[in-house]
């Protein structure tokens, strides 16, 4: 399973950098990573021929997750600038009664980046920063979270939206991105935020509504299952088919 799995990530990588080339030539198939940046790419570069195909996500491992959620949002996102996890300690002040975790990957340059978090977070007991974390420690804390919220950084898919999503994690996400467009709007159009405050303000209100929490708990689940290894594969399989088709009518 994992040999398939390398091969289809493979397949779907060769075939992004392939129809980049293509971005030149309007007449010519791309290939994007979800409907938003589809968007982007026909109004940039009038292309006719784009079709989406969401990356694979692991649904099957984490839909199992499960287990006595409390009121604890989690954040899972490389340390970086541009990311702007600078503003995840800024909303845990808005909201003292939930606790916030930020789990991220560092590289060299995220130094700047976690003085600036520290001191974003001094003396705010309820924001913890942990970085470098085994997958495990991620799924734990998959298990525990009922949020996840996202930075207010545009993604052009968000894989870790679609994971949290696939865990049964509800995701308030920033409104712009494919991590908007193509996965947290369809769960729920007040999922959206483009303020700290505003993003306070939707945590609270889940928090504040246990039954509608569960209700946008399961259809997290239910969404995130279209970006499945399963879908994805099909869907491969839809676009290849379709540029053959293509390439046999010349």
């Amino acid at each position: 399973e994992r040999l398939e799995l390398g091969l289809r990530e493979r397949a779907y990588n060769s075939l992004v950098a392939w129809m980049a080339k293509a971005l030149a030539d309007r007449t010519k198939p791309v290939m994007t990573n979800s409907a938003w940046t589809a968007e982007h790419v026909k109004r940039a570069y009038g292309s006719q021929r784009v079709y989406v195909v969401h990356p694979p996500v692991n649904v099957e491992e984490l839909s199992s997750i499960g287990g006595d959620r409390g009121k604890i949002v989690l954040t899972v996102s490389r340390i970086d600038w541009g990311k702007r996890v600078t503003e995840i300690p800024e909303v845990a002040k808005l909201v003292p009664e939930a606790e916030f975790y930020l789990v991220g990957s560092t590289r060299p340059a995220s130094g700047p980046i976690l003085k600036v978090l520290k001191e974003r977070s001094e003396g705010l007991r309820n924001f913890h920063l942990e970085t470098d974390v085994p997958r495990r420690r991620i799924l734990e804390l998959m298990s525990q979270a009922s949020i996840y919220l996202h930075p207010p950084f545009a993604e052009h898919f968000g894989i870790a939206i679609a994971e949290a999503a696939a865990a049964g994690l509800v995701p308030v996400v920033y409104r712009d991105g494919g991590g908007w467009t193509d996965i947290a709007s369809r769960i729920d159009q007040g999922l959206g935020y483009t303020s700290v405050e505003e993003a306070a303000h939707i945590i609270r209100s889940l928090l504040n509504d246990p039954g509608r929490l569960r209700a946008l708990s399961a259809r997290a689940r239910e969404v995130a299952k279209g970006f499945s290894y399963e879908r994805f594969k099909e869907r491969l399989n839809e676009v290849i088919s379709s540029l053959s088709l293509d390439l046999s009518a010349k």
